[in-house]
């Protein structure tokens, strides 16, 4: 009788939810092990010359998990199970920054203002061109505004469809397991 291993590590909060997940497509809990580690070692002070003791902990819970090869469906819950781990969670837009934007518009402002408080031939080429430069930092900042959107929107749906896909694929799991 042939049978697959399976170990993964998880936290300990996560260690039900694994089981009863890998459940889904026939693992059977074979063996669970707590692991907490400690390691220390001395280091020296980045800030001054101090030695300072420097302590790595670790706690996980080792999950075994064993599927028989002989079980009923076995070589289609394989494949639904390479399906479920091949469905891609899409990658959520970043948000956006404001730093360009908020600096572009203090140059900008100082700009026409110091064109205001100017006297001679410079406001007249100051202050247009600083309105100018205004309306343009506004109009990209609202077209990147209009795009983060759209890209939110799409992220939103892409996440609602893998979201589908994967419980798809887990409740034909459970008709085949039942």
């Amino acid at each position: 009788m042939a049978k697959d291993t399976k170990t993964i590590n998880v936290h300990p909060d996560n260690e039900v939810p694994a089981i009863n997940f890998f459940r889904n497509f026939g693992w059977e809990l074979f063996s669970n092990q707590e692991v907490k580690t400690s390691s220390s070692h001395l280091k020296e002070s980045m800030w001054t010359d101090d030695i300072v003791q420097v302590t790595r902990t670790e706690h996980y819970i080792k999950l075994t998990f064993q599927r028989d090869t002989s079980i009923p469906n076995y070589s289609r819950l394989t494949r639904l199970e390479d399906e479920y781990n091949a469905v891609k969670s899409p990658e959520k837009p970043r948000k956006l920054g404001w730093g360009i934007t908020i600096a572009l518009t203090v140059f900008l402002v100082f700009m026409l203002v110091f064109a205001i408080g100017s006297r001679g031939d410079a406001p007249v080429l100051a202050i247009p061109m600083a309105v100018i430069g205004l309306a343009a930092v506004i109009g990209v900042r609202v077209k990147r505004i209009q795009s983060y959107r759209k890209r939110l929107d799409e992220y939103n749906d892409a996440e609602r469809v893998e979201v589908e896909k994967k419980q798809k694929i887990l409740s034909e799991c459970q008709e085949l397991i039942s």
